[in-house]
């Protein structure tokens, strides 16, 4: 029995609530980070594209979000992608072709520059993580303990 109808359904519900939302955010369990959309933009500020450390609550971004853009509207709606895969699937993902096509749909001339930004920081992230994975840190355990060279 698959799991991947389900999976899909899921995904399609997800995208489709993003599609809409002022704010969304790319929860990345395994680099420990966030990708987070702020869609919102003025004339002279366009929309954001950061990545940061989970926070712990929709609430918590929304008061981080609506703090660092006081200048914005207040935004009270976020909208939570889960993605376990890799930062290389998430670049080949409709998530990522929905966060690029809103960042750069104003038309401000520094969107591709951010998306490359936020592309780069999170590759940072996701090789930290495998060296942490590889070496047994952090929530990591290795499967054989590190014996002395004779």
């Amino acid at each position: 029995m698959s799991m991947q109808p389900d999976f899909d359904n899921d995904m399609y519900e997800a995208l489709e609530h993003a599609e809409q939302s002022e704010v969304v955010c790319v929860i990345m369990p395994f680099v420990n980070q966030c990708l987070v959309l702020d869609a919102r933009y003025t004339a002279d500020d366009p929309p954001t594209l950061t990545v940061s450390p989970p926070l712990g609550s929709a609430e918590r971004r929304l008061r981080q979000v609506n703090q660092q853009r006081p200048n914005m509207k207040y935004t009270r709606e976020l909208a939570v992608i889960p993605w376990q895969g890799s930062v290389a699937s998430l670049v080949n993902s409709s998530v990522w072709e929905l966060m690029m096509r809103r960042l750069k749909a104003p038309g401000f001339p520094n969107a591709d520059q951010a998306c490359d930004d936020a592309l780069r920081e999170l590759e940072k992230w996701e090789r930290q993580a495998m060296v942490r994975m590889i070496s047994g840190q952090g929530p990591f355990q290795t499967l054989w303990p590190r014996t002395e060279a004779r």
